[in-house]
């Protein structure tokens, strides 16, 4: 009768721990109202060469227009400018080159590496007033066309993603991407990023606000990739086999068994 009291228990414990609810899902777990974490200062994006850019010059004059938005605007037949922009926009634009410069219409060369895009629109203001192409009035616009990042790994949506502002934060990309699956790894998500031609690894804990917010990596660069590593339980599930002995109702099934047997051997 003991051994069978022993054996009914331990099957009762392994029921109620397979039924325990995981404690590392919340995000940001530690933090609490009021609380203020210092986030890491939130740099603009700035420039690199193969960076593809949108520059629209926007004047008084339709004809300057026409040849200062020649690469990206060139107009349709049947279409008004506006039209023509907004048709052309996404496939056309400025490359910079391994010097870091981009050719302008009417200015030539202009350095655009290391610049942020409201950086780089007031310089080529300036070089158009100095080269007295345009006067104060005229309003340059920079737009990024194929500036983003990659989520991989344990994610609902994994891609590439182009940037909507200048600041794109880890969690935003993460939500972008549809959010981790419930089996993702919260507390190792490792963002790579290339540095002076180094690939740099860095690695955040998304339970844990000051490892999250005061990260280098909280906001996104160009070219990033946000890697979610999948948990054990995940990696198990992708063994051969794993899937079939990992899941809730195989070790329900084993349990009840194991339990039925036992009290037939100890009736």
């Amino acid at each position: 009768m003991m051994i069978r009291n022993w054996i009914l228990a331990g099957c009762a414990l392994l029921m109620l721990a397979a039924c325990k609810t995981p404690q590392n899902l919340t995000y940001l777990a530690d933090s609490r109202d009021g609380d203020v974490a210092v986030l890491t200062q939130a740099k603009a994006l700035t420039l690199k060469p193969a960076d593809k850019l949108s520059i629209v010059v926007n004047t008084k004059s339709v004809e300057l227009n026409n040849v200062l938005n020649l690469p990206t605007t060139s107009q349709i037949i049947g279409f008004t400018e506006a039209q023509s922009l907004a048709q052309s926009r996404s496939t056309s634009g400025y490359t910079i080159d391994s010097d870091g410069n981009i050719d302008f219409p009417l200015i030539g060369k202009v350095k655009a590496a290391g610049l942020s895009r409201e950086e780089l629109a007031a310089s080529l203001k300036e070089a158009l007033k100095a080269h007295n192409v345009t006067n104060e009035s005229a309003v340059v616009t920079v737009e990024y066309l194929n500036l983003g990042f990659s989520v991989m790994g344990d994610v609902q949506r994994p891609g590439f993603y182009q940037f909507g502002n200048d600041r794109t934060s880890l969690l935003q990309a993460l939500s972008i991407a549809g959010d981790l699956n419930i089996t993702g790894q919260r507390e190792h998500v490792k963002i790579y990023r290339t540095e002076d031609g180094q690939q740099k690894t860095y690695e955040v804990n998304l339970l844990d606000t000051k490892s999250l917010v005061g990260s280098p990596a909280y906001y996104l660069q160009q070219n990033d990739v946000v890697y979610v590593e999948p948990n054990d339980y995940r990696k198990r599930q992708s063994t051969a086999n794993a899937s079939e002995v990992t899941r809730a109702s195989f070790w329900l099934s084993a349990i009840s068994a194991l339990a039925t047997l036992a009290v037939l051997i100890f009736k």
